[in-house]
């Protein structure tokens, strides 16, 4: 049975918590890649930054709506406005990066990882052995896996 082991990029690309999101967007660019692992200086996974991010970070601030009852004025979607807020003004890879990871270790098979990328909507598993990364399995490597089992 295949594992994230057999089927992750052992050297993922990444970055520090103050890279520049200027830096970013050129190794983005540069290295034709769609994600960054973010470490922090004892190289320990903090967070992933995806084309995505970059991407929302460019987009216009939808402000949140508010609904009247009586006279009570009731915002929705207040904590969503917050993080889009903190995602405009971030400067660097700490302020941008998504920090609430999925992550999986190095004998998790093909099948469980294939769920956790279609359950959790996710296209970047870290694969972690304890505090250290060892590689990363992307839904690429998913897919060359099924047809060279």
């Amino acid at each position: 049975m295949l594992t994230a082991k057999d089927m992750m990029n052992p050297n993922p690309e990444s970055c520090s918590l103050d890279t520049p999101i200027k830096t970013i967007m050129q190794q983005f660019a540069g290295n034709n890649i769609d994600y960054l692992l973010v470490l922090d200086d004892e190289q320990r996974l903090q967070g992933i930054i995806t084309e995505s991010d970059l991407i929302e970070q460019q987009a216009n601030l939808h402000v949140p709506t508010a609904i009247a009852i009586l006279d009570l004025v009731l915002p929705l979607g207040e904590d969503k406005f917050e993080k889009e807020v903190q995602r405009l003004e971030a400067l660097n890879a700490a302020g941008l990066m998504s920090s609430n990871l999925k992550t999986v270790s190095l004998d998790t098979s093909l099948n469980d990882v294939a769920s956790l990328m279609s359950e959790k909507h996710v296209h970047h598993l870290p694969v972690v052995n304890g505090d250290s990364v060892e590689g990363l399995v992307s839904k690429h490597d998913v897919i060359k896996a099924l047809v060279n089992p």
